[in-house]
């Protein structure tokens, strides 16, 4: 009887684990499985998930920077924990925390490298779901010493670990935490047009909110009039989407925790999901709210700026090297692409000991574009001319004091110091076509509105449309307005716009960068008399997704796209919205074929000097490696143009930090 009776429960085993994961299978399928129970503390966080870098320098013998924590409700910071680097001329020191005039914590230092350390944070005020802190390096060192940029004290990959449990929210104000993990939006599997209108613009109003700290974003169906099967994991949230529900914004229980709830007509369901990140929702202190009409539209920029305007805040560096700031010119917080950039610069510096020699130099990259004399007045005001050939989206200045008389021997050396007042102005022209072009036109060359087409709106269309939506306001400083519309509409509109057809029908005539009928494939370049096409046939044919940037008349437009294989488009987004791809990307179109990397084409470097046939550049590329099997002619391809991609990347610009 008793072996009987193991027998059976052995028996059951399978049963059981088979229930379970048909379970798993079965939630898993709307939506994921939550990573931990409501209220349970948020596992340690990058300092980069929370929009700052995750690499902490502190530069010089006694060096300093300040950070700003986010803080949610009812947790408190606990620990900042990293790995630590030091010049390998320092034989000791310390790391203070501190806030204000109170000292936090002090940390000794070991000089072993990629050592492991920790700083506590215990004790620190939060003060508007925010605590801001000061950490202080005091190095000690012998004999010959270098404490400029590239000798600093840095505590790599660190994170931030929180105290306590997190509070569920009660009210719409308090919905968004200070910190967001990753947001889910529902939308019915029958979605409508205003809904997903609503979805995409919920999803550019959210990360537009949290800045630089990246928000990744799930769109889910699910039958109309059902509910979030999931709970949601520590600082993530639940919104769902239906024109079928009451007007206004409502919170509803969702297992101890919560979701939201964005219902109204057609008419005012975009209304209602705007109203959760503007500057009234803090003043909705209930449960639910309607929202009613909200002027935020986005405004053109004007042609002269000031730094501050641009989001350069005054800055003063003390160094007993050579002291060096930065300053960013943004075109997204311009509000346009833009041509002739001149910047004033204008600050103080140490004039240094007497006879030694010095200037101030500003540089992109490598190359220096303008240089001040250094003289005894200790001031500077000049202004610099930007090559358009170096702009970026992103551009990045390095002004930097240069100067003799550095000590070798620790000790011996002058502090100088260098400030930047924020008062400079910016002027610029409007580009057209925009400078630079293709990817890195994005998304200024969409604003200040941008229109949104799919071709069949369904789920699997919302959720794209959502996924590049997010891509391209991640990359920009200001909202971006968009309106969904038809493709018609879309076709025949002088406003930039969004273009998506998963399976390549249905698309308006368009002069596509790349070009394929499924067996040849044309990389074109320019319009009308000058343009240039190069070529190559694939036998047998292969299938790619990919986004094509490409100019209509005097508007831009980003076209998502297949070769009939919506899986690769799909691919391509999902590879895009990890990390900071998005504005890493370069060239004129990147493709995603099955089972290989992305790959970026540069239109008009294919064509360089290309005559205008299908026997051109690119056929004589491939010929000369002897690629001649499709399979190892698509690895060509790939090959080629990661090679284009590595090329424009290693010219020297600036890599963006939005």
């Amino acid at each position: 009887m008793g072996i009987d009776q193991r027998s059976r429960r052995a028996g059951l085993v399978p049963v059981v684990v088979i229930v379970v994961v048909g379970m798993i299978a079965a939630l898993s399928a709307f939506g994921g499985i939550a990573s931990a129970a409501p209220g349970d503390p948020p596992p340690p966080m990058r300092l980069d998930d929370l929009g700052s870098s995750s690499t902490i320098s502190l530069p010089g013998q006694q060096g300093e920077t300040s950070l700003t924590l986010p803080v949610p409700r009812d947790l408190s910071p606990s620990a900042l924990r990293g790995n630590l680097q030091l010049p390998a001329f320092v034989t000791g020191g310390s790391i203070d925390v501190l806030q204000g005039d109170r000292l936090i914590s002090r940390t000794p230092l070991t000089t072993t490298p990629n050592a492991p350390i920790e700083l506590p944070l215990r004790g620190v005020r939060v003060d508007r779901n925010a605590a801001d802190i000061v950490l202080r390096g005091y190095l000690r060192a012998e004999g010959f010493c270098q404490f400029d940029a590239d000798h600093a004290l840095r505590i790599t990959n660190t994170t931030v670990s929180y105290a306590g449990r997190e509070a569920i929210p009660t009210d719409v104000a308090d919905f968004l935490p200070p910190v967001l993990r990753g947001l889910t939006i529902y939308i019915p599997d029958d979605v409508k047009e205003a809904e997903g209108e609503a979805a995409v613009n919920l999803a550019t109003a959210v990360v537009s909110n949290y800045g630089s700290a990246p928000v990744p974003i799930e769109t889910v169906a699910l039958p109309r009039g059902a509910t979030p099967p999931t709970v949601p994991g520590p600082l993530e949230r639940q919104i769902m989407i239906s024109t079928d529900a009451p007007p206004g914004l409502s919170l509803h229980d969702n297992q101890g925790s919560a979701y939201l709830e964005i219902g109204g007509s057609p008419d005012e369901l975009v209304t209602q999901t705007q109203f959760l990140t503007s500057s009234l929702a803090p003043i909705a202190m209930s449960s639910s709210a309607v929202a009613g009409a909200l002027h935020s539209a986005p405004q053109i920029a004007p042609d002269v700026q000031n730094l501050s305007d641009l989001g350069v805040t005054n800055q003063s560096v003390t160094s007993a090297a050579w002291p060096s700031l930065t300053v960013g010119i943004d075109q997204t917080r311009m509000g346009r692409p833009s041509k002739g950039i001149r910047v004033q610069l204008t600050g103080s510096y140490s004039p240094g000991a007497p006879n030694a020699d010095g200037l101030i130099s500003v540089k992109i990259g490598d190359r220096a574009i303008a240089t001040i004399p250094a003289d005894e007045s200790g001031t500077y005001d000049t202004w610099v001319d930007i090559p358009d050939d170096l702009l970026s989206r992103y551009t990045e200045l390095t002004v930097t004091l240069e100067h003799g008389n550095l000590g070798e021997t620790c000790g011996t050396g002058y502090r100088s110091t260098l400030s930047l007042s924020s008062a400079g102005e910016v002027q610029a022209d409007e580009a057209d076509p925009p400078q630079p072009s293709g990817f890195q036109s994005l998304p200024q060359a969409l604003m200040p509105r941008t229109q949104l087409a799919w071709t069949k709106g369904d789920p699997a269309d919302v959720a794209r449309a959502v996924s590049i939506a997010s891509g391209l306001q991640k990359m920009s400083a200001v909202p971006l307005g968009i309106d969904v519309v038809s493709m018609n509409d879309a076709g025949s509109s002088s406003q930039p716009a969004i273009l998506i057809s998963a399976d390549g029908a249905g698309l308006p005539s368009l002069n596509l960068p790349l070009q394929s009928d499924g067996r040849t494939l044309k990389v074109v370049s320019g319009s009308g008399d000058s343009q240039q096409t190069s070529s190559v046939t694939l036998n047998p044919g292969v299938n790619f997704g990919g986004l094509e940037v490409t100019r209509t008349g005097d508007r831009s437009l980003l076209v998502a796209t297949s070769t009939n294989d919506s899986k690769d488009l799909d691919a391509l987004l999902d590879w895009l919205s990890s990390g900071t791809r998005w504005s890493a990307v370069d060239g004129d179109a990147i493709l995603q074929a099955a089972g290989r990397d992305p790959v970026t084409v540069a239109a008009d470097e294919v064509n360089a000097g290309a005559p205008t046939s299908d026997t051109d550049t690119a056929t004589r590329i491939f010929t000369i490696v002897g690629v001649v099997a499709g399979g190892a002619l698509l690895a060509g391809l790939v090959i080629f143009g990661t090679i284009l991609l590595r090329r424009r990347r290693n010219r020297g610009s600036p890599t963006q930090t939005p």
